[in-house]
């Protein structure tokens, strides 16, 4: 049964047979009370079924928000080349996000479909809320465990040096004919590991007390094999010597670990993320006593921390 509807009484919608919906068509569909003359839906904006965009349940919202929310940007009427997103999925169905709110951050939350066509008009098979940055944003569904999720992947682009971007991935389950926000959670501990938000590429550089820069470089990747989803972990820590400049960096460290995502009720469930361990060991400023055994505990030469 369809969440929600769009036909024309008797014979065909043209539109949906030629896959050219017009903007206002889909905003009516997926929105609550959207005002065509106007271009805005009612506020605080809802989707076709009523449901509020906010995370409603206040566990899951401590977890994968953020403690100081980036403001939001000024509500404004509708664009159909700014708000609206249509990709593509299967024969005869598509991802539709309609973004009716922006923030600070870059970010833009809106309701999310998987919309199909139909003979005489369009239906909506699933529905939630979706809070990504849009920038080059592609959207795919995936299989995960017995179910299936959404995969969103964006370019996130600081606002004070926009050259310096990085791709992110989101993941959203779906729970029957809903999306869902769930929580990244320790496998072990079920502590919350934040949102299921995954930067692809990272680094941070970090100045010792002995002056050297300490370099950390993240790669991340994502595999998804017959429901089976994995992220594949490689850090790369240099120390970077400002008196010799013309040095190359040398290799402090290198580590790899391949995670497996897990779905169940409570979450996405995973082990600790290698960068944040690798940063809780070698990110100190501070400069390490190497341990020595030499008679009369002379210290030994300093050792990166």
């Amino acid at each position: 049964m369809a969440l929600c509807s769009s036909e024309v009484e008797g014979g065909e919608a043209l539109e949906t047979q030629s896959n050219n919906v017009p903007p206002e068509v889909w905003f009516a569909l997926i929105l609550k009370s959207f005002n065509a003359k106007t271009g805005e839906p009612a506020r605080p904006a809802k989707d076709c079924t009523n449901r509020p965009l906010e995370i409603q349940d206040e566990q899951v919202a401590a977890c994968v928000l953020p403690e100081t929310p980036a403001p939001a940007l000024p509500a404004r009427p509708l664009d159909g080349e700014q708000d609206l997103e249509v990709i593509g999925i299967e024969e005869g169905k598509a991802l539709v996000w309609v973004r009716t709110e922006y923030f600070e951050d870059g970010d833009a939350l809106g309701p999310i479909a998987v919309a199909e066509y139909r003979k005489n008009g369009i239906a909506v098979r699933a529905l939630g809320a979706l809070r990504a940055n849009p920038n080059r944003i592609r959207m795919r569904i995936e299989p995960m465990g017995e179910g299936t999720v959404l995969v969103v992947e964006s370019m996130v682009c600081p606002p004070d040096d926009p050259a310096k971007c990085a791709k992110v991935v989101r993941l959203l389950p779906r729970e029957g004919d809903r999306f869902v926000e769930r929580p990244l959670l320790d496998a072990e501990s079920g502590a919350c590991l934040g949102a299921a938000t995954f930067a692809m590429n990272r680094f941070e550089e970090i100045k010792r007390e002995d002056g050297i820069v300490r370099r950390f470089e993240l790669a991340r990747t994502f595999k998804f094999e017959e429901g089976v989803v994995t992220v594949d972990e490689q850090v790369l820590i240099k120390d970077i010597d400002p008196q010799q400049p013309d040095a190359p960096p040398a290799i402090f460290r290198k580590a790899q670990i391949e995670r497996t995502l897990r779905l169940d009720g409570d979450g996405l469930k995973t082990t600790e993320p290698l960068w944040e361990r690798l940063m809780a060991e070698h990110g100190s400023v501070q400069v390490k006593p190497e341990k020595t055994d030499a008679p009369g505990g002379a210290p030994a030469e300093a050792k990166a921390g």
